[in-house]
């Protein structure tokens, strides 16, 4: 493992690229995705962790797409607010100056996510 040492631990900062990062001896990463799906991101770090690759690569996958749905809104802040929303978790809004995703983005996401088999 190119990144392992007993005395530094490795943290990915983005969910998009564990799979490999993992592989390369990182311990954790920080997801933005695990906001509005936190499930999907505990499944594919234990995935990892366990050294289940191809397990970890389909999951992986899924999350890279789940990913570029959120790039649907003006920010991603703005689509977790919507996936939450369209998960029926919680009607939140984001505090200013940001403002909620267009009801036009959140359908759009709603059909993403739909098509993509995680609603």
């Amino acid at each position: 493992m190119e990144l392992s040492d007993d005395n530094f631990d490795v943290v990915l900062g983005t969910e998009a690229m564990w799979l490999s990062a993992c592989v390369l001896g990182a311990r954790a990463f920080i997801p933005g995705l695990g906001n509005a799906f936190p499930e999907i991101c505990q499944k594919m770090y234990n995935e990892g962790i366990n050294n289940d690759l191809e397990s970890c690569r389909k999951t992986q996958f899924k999350v890279n797409q789940l990913r570029d749905i959120m790039y649907l809104a003006k920010s991603t802040q703005q689509a977790v607010y919507a996936m939450l929303e369209i998960r029926g978790v919680i009607k939140a809004y984001p505090r200013s100056p940001f403002v909620p995703a267009m009801e036009s983005e959140k359908e759009e996401i709603k059909k993403r996510l739909y098509e993509s088999g995680v609603i």
